[in-house]
């Protein structure tokens, strides 16, 4: 695939030997970059630019289209449920032995993973989970 993105010139920059491209010149080549098929060096050498200032400026080009395009998206809570307690068996033989419980809860939010070994009292997951949530 053939791409040139001619610009007959280049403003001298701050430093010698160092132009400072138009930046429409420069949003038109990170797009042009950024086709399928397209060949970013050569690109550039028909250009007559660095590859690597190619890169550069595709990478920001990128960074930019996913800025614009990334939004929140509006979330409203209907309907809470309180949470439901557990009523203690009307055996109070076991009371001041509980069974020790075996087995692993894990619950994932994002990049937070929250990992429950053996027994944990409810009020205390309820509060680990709501500062997990906040």
């Amino acid at each position: 695939m053939d791409i040139t993105v001619t610009e007959p010139k280049a403003r001298p920059g701050s430093r010698k030997g160092r132009p400072n491209y138009d930046r429409e010149f420069r949003r038109r080549l990170a797009a042009a970059a950024c086709e399928p098929g397209a060949s970013v060096a050569k690109l550039a050498r028909d250009n007559g630019i660095n590859a690597n200032m190619l890169f550069t400026w595709r990478r920001r080009y990128r960074a930019q289209l996913q800025a614009e395009t990334t939004s929140l998206i509006p979330v409203a809570v209907i309907h809470e449920t309180p949470p439901q307690r557990l009523a203690m068996p009307p055996n109070g033989g076991d009371v001041g032995n509980p069974t020790p419980r075996d087995g692993t809860i894990e619950i994932r939010f994002g990049g937070v993973v929250v990992r429950v070994n053996g027994g944990v009292d409810a009020d205390t997951l309820r509060v680990v989970l709501g500062s997990v949530r906040s």
